[in-house]
């Protein structure tokens, strides 16, 4: 009779502090939200700007002998053209033929600057996708509420949203009350090398700090939250490592008719199953935050098992890890993305390759990666090297309780009141990955809305941006240069 007491008066303290976890389970953002007049604007101009933007194909290619500048150069004359004032104004440089730097000098010299960064570049339309675009990828069309085309998302909008904000404020008279940077990469979808590593390095070399970076990277998510009916702004305070591995192994050769127990190629695909059977283990910390910033507009039984992941890691991993986008949020991943073998199919390889993608979740480190990788094959006749001799540690993650993330989240929520904020670590890169020596505190976001159709455009076909949602994120820009002072 004890015992049975005992286990009740257990399960009602277990059950007490599982519900008080929940209720406290929420966010600590201001309440009252300090708003600024954000004046009338013309949704359409916006739109057109951005729409004639997009007929510049500045697509970038890893091979810089052959880099074809000429629509960036085309492009950077129509930004003179459109935003006068700011390039008249403000200081400003040209870095590898195409990248822009402007400095824009604040009021109070003695504190660090802030930088707002995108990039110019795109990536290329696939070959023999043309025709399955509703409109044509770099025509800059405007129809259904949208403006279509490449580079609609990713990134133009952030160029053209931070311009626009800044040309209004200079038309206004506005002096930012601390320098601000503003920087234009061309090449981010080829790592960066001429244009966002060279402006980090200058800022380094004039022993600059930036207090406050923004990129691209979180959008606001709409539709896309589990159990969440509001807009979310996912904001990311930080963003994954990345590096590619290849995989190989050495054969006899000969006639397929006379094989060995294993071929090259068999040693590879037993390397490759064991990586996918063995995968990094979960941290289930961002997920977690990310959730408890939802509050009660989740459902209240998701709340509950977030809020107690202690109790229930078990049950949210195994949900968690069958959705490739909540898994990513999780874990380092594996992704074997090439394979190489025999030329011919009765022809006995040689050499046999795999080439696997890990994005890095923070904890882990390129070094830890090529560890795990070497430990789980456990097979010295397979030779792990770097693919392409690039990789990147996962970047440092900024405070969500600093002034930076507080500031930015008012500024959502005023633009747009019904949206709620979160942090979201970002699984892919961006430029902001190069200012870790140089920036106190990174974020990732721009302000236009993603839904399942428009995330499906980005880097895909039919890229495109809603009018009304590029509209908000000019606004947020605007907003967050006139509270600028309080990053």
């Amino acid at each position: 009779m004890k015992l049975l007491k005992f286990f009740l008066l257990a399960l009602i303290l277990l059950t007490v502090v599982v519900l008080v976890r929940t209720v406290s389970f929420k966010p600590e953002l201001s309440e009252d939200v300090a708003g600024i007049e954000l004046g009338e604007w013309d949704e359409q101009a916006l739109a057109q700007g951005l729409a004639k933007a997009l007929t510049f194909p500045s697509v970038s290619t890893a091979d810089y002998q052959s880099f074809d500048y000429e629509p960036f150069t085309e492009l950077r004359s129509f930004l003179k053209q459109r935003f006068p004032r700011t390039f008249a104004e403000i200081p400003h440089e040209l870095i590898n033929d195409a990248t822009l730097l402007f400095r824009w000098q604040g009021q109070d010299t003695e504190r660090n600057p802030i930088l707002l960064l995108s990039h110019q570049d795109v990536v290329p339309v696939i070959p023999g996708t043309e025709e399955e675009w509703t409109y044509p990828p770099f025509s800059g069309t405007i129809a259904d509420g949208y403006i279509w085309g490449r580079g609609a998302i990713d990134d133009k909008a952030g160029v053209l949203g931070i311009l626009e904000a800044v040309e209004r404020h200079l038309r206004e008279g506005f002096v930012p009350p601390r320098t601000i940077y503003l920087a234009f990469g061309h090449d981010e979808e080829v790592g960066g090398n001429r244009g966002a590593v060279v402006i980090a390095d200058t800022l380094k070399a004039r022993g600059e700090t930036v207090d406050f970076l923004l990129d691209e990277g979180g959008v606001i998510a709409k539709g896309m939250i589990p159990g969440v009916d509001k807009r979310v702004a996912l904001i990311g305070p930080g963003e994954k490592g990345y590096v590619s591995l290849k995989l190989s192994a050495r054969g006899t050769g000969g006639h397929s008719s006379m094989p060995p127990m294993q071929t090259a190629a068999g040693s590879i695909g037993r390397a490759v199953h064991r990586l996918e059977q063995n995968p990094f283990p979960v941290d289930l910390e961002y997920t977690v935050e990310f959730m408890r910033f939802l509050g009660d507009d989740q459902p209240f039984y998701q709340r509950l098992l977030f809020a107690n992941a202690w109790l229930f890691s078990p049950l949210l991993t195994s949900v968690l890890e069958s959705n490739p986008a909540t898994n990513a949020g999780m874990r380092t991943t594996t992704a074997v993305t090439m394979l190489e073998g025999s030329v011919q199919d009765n022809v006995l390889p040689i050499k046999a390759s795999a080439v696997v993608n890990f994005r890095i979740l923070p904890g882990d480190t390129v070094e830890s990666v090529i560890d795990h990788v070497t430990r789980v094959i456990d097979d010295p006749a397979i030779e792990v090297t770097p693919y392409d001799g690039f990789g990147s540690n996962p970047s440092p993650v900024a405070d969500t309780a600093s002034a930076g993330f507080q500031v930015l989240s008012d500024v959502v929520r005023q633009v747009s009141p019904d949206t709620l904020v979160a942090p979201r670590l970002v699984v892919a890169a961006t430029d902001a990955r190069h200012f870790n020596e140089v920036a106190t505190n990174s974020f990732r976001f721009m302000g236009v809305e993603v839904g399942p159709h428009e995330l499906a455009g980005i880097h895909g076909t039919d890229e495109r941006v809603s009018v009304a949602s590029y509209a908000e994120a000019v606004k947020m820009y605007y907003a967050l240069i006139a509270r600028s002072g309080e990053l």
